[in-house]
């Protein structure tokens, strides 16, 4: 989890001003303590929200690289799920691109 961490951190200080300026604010979040229940491990989510005005988007990492991104758009009702992998600090571009454009309203929604 360390690496994981440590890459959304850096993620998030060399883009937060060009996001903010862009309307866009994000914060990271460490794992919260969990326990063991019922033979399942704790969860251990390093998660990136970012908002705009009535959306959020969010990513979730577990320690082994899966992640989840989700986006709700309030005004809209429109919700968005993906599921990726990421391996490296160099994946995160790729797998925020499309939760970024859904923020910026600018993603087809089809």
């Amino acid at each position: 989890m360390p690496a994981i961490m440590q890459w959304l951190v850096d993620w998030h200080a060399a883009h937060e001003q060009e996001l903010r300026s862009r309307g866009i604010s994000l914060t990271v979040q460490q794992p919260a303590p969990g326990t063991a229940t019922r033979g399942r491990p704790k969860a251990t989510a390093v998660s990136l929200a970012l908002e705009s005005d009535e959306r959020l988007g969010k990513l979730f990492v577990w320690e082994q690289g899966s992640a989840s991104l989700l986006f709700i758009d309030s005004r809209t009702e429109y919700t968005w799920q993906d599921e990726q992998v990421i391996t490296s600090e160099n994946d995160l571009p790729r797998v925020l691109a499309p939760l970024i454009d859904l923020l910026e309203g600018s993603a087809d929604r089809g």
